[in-house]
């Protein structure tokens, strides 16, 4: 009984830190919030596009052809610049496992706006009618990583219709699990059954406080710059992995930055002082591997992370009970957003305010 409640907590806490298993995988009826936007229309503020709700991997190999459709959509914020005759760049943004309601992630969009880059903040959570009051791993079970990948990608392909929006300057940046999904992103094998081996692709990726637990049989990357952003204090994200994921990247002809913020935890932008969190699981040594069939199978372990009893199995191998810092910092809220601003104007060549 005892190993039976240590593994269903671990569950719960993968499924918060990468969203990568389902508890009871399920086909949920698509109950649309938002309704498609059409952008002449409606150029910004609360927008809809069509998604889909992957659950698996495989839903990418296939181009969600057989997962539920869906309409998802954000709030949209444009500079004041931006017209059909001044097309601005765009940066769609991810929120964390939390969710979208604290308004981190339209706030960051706010910042863009002031810096003439249009921001698309995603809420896959509330597109699937979900709530801040529902069950966290309710949440996680109806709008998992996967789903959060997907409306990436279908943000990137609506947005290629934006009257006001240069397409060709479209990036993703994310919180946590949203970081984790910006660098799926990067990942031919994610990318390619949805938007086709030559259709658009994100040409810039920046992650906010995000692992780098991800691995590839089929290690193809689309090739633009990465800003990968951590706390030096944040024992839930290795930054040793994140190091080796660079320097990978690196050898591949890929521009990558990293930047650790000394003393800054996880989630430094979130509106409560900065303290050790006991006992909550950790996973950074976790390794998801995605397979050429699209199933995601725990490194260190071999278990499959789509199935309930080997991914609990799985996680009681890789992770544990031992806690990490998080909460407000200044010094990295301040340095990151600057650092993100940098590395935009660096990759698209603006000469932001």
């Amino acid at each position: 009984m005892q190993f039976l409640r240590k593994g269903f907590f671990a569950a719960v806490l993968l499924l918060a830190a990468y969203g990568a298993f389902q508890w009871v995988p399920q086909t949920h009826e698509a109950v649309n919030v938002y309704y498609v936007s059409n952008w002449n229309d409606r150029p910004y503020g609360v927008v809809g596009f069509p998604s889909f709700n992957a659950k698996t991997g495989k839903d990418f190999v296939n181009g969600g052809e057989t997962a539920v459709q869906q309409t998802t959509g954000g709030t949209m914020v444009l500079p004041a610049e931006a017209s059909a005759e001044n097309k601005v760049p765009a940066m769609v943004i991810l929120h964390g496992s939390g969710g979208a309601w604290g308004g981190r992630s339209v706030n960051l969009a706010m910042l863009l706006a002031e810096h003439g880059i249009a921001g698309l903040a995603v809420d896959t959570f509330t597109a699937r009618n979900l709530r801040s009051t529902d069950d966290y791993l309710d949440r996680l079970d109806k709008a998992p990583i996967y789903t959060q990948m997907a409306d990436a990608l279908s943000a990137l392909k609506a947005l290629q219709d934006h009257p006001y929006i240069d397409s060709e300057r479209i990036g993703v940046t994310g919180f946590s699990l949203g970081a984790g999904s910006t660098m799926y992103m990067m990942f031919e094998p994610v990318v390619e059954g949805v938007m086709g081996k030559d259709g658009p692709r994100f040409s810039a990726y920046a992650m906010f406080y995000g692992g780098c637990s991800a691995n590839f049989d089929d290690f193809r990357v689309e090739g633009s710059p990465l800003l990968i952003m951590m706390g030096g204090a944040d024992e839930s994200m290795s930054i040793e992995r994140c190091a080796w994921m660079r320097d990978k990247l690196t050898d591949m002809g890929v521009d990558v930055e990293m930047v650790v913020y000394e003393g800054a935890g996880h989630g430094w932008d979130n509106p409560y002082p900065q303290a050790f969190k006991e006992g909550a699981w950790v996973t950074k040594d976790c390794i998801m591997r995605w397979t050429e069939t699209g199933e995601n199978i725990e490194e260190s372990s071999g278990y499959s992370m789509d199935s309930s009893i080997s991914a609990m199995l799985a996680i009681n191998s890789c992770g544990g009970p031992d806690g990490y810092t998080m909460g407000f910092n200044l010094n990295a809220y301040e340095s990151s957003n600057r650092d993100l601003l940098a590395f935009l104007n660096k990759t698209w060549g603006m000469q932001l305010q």
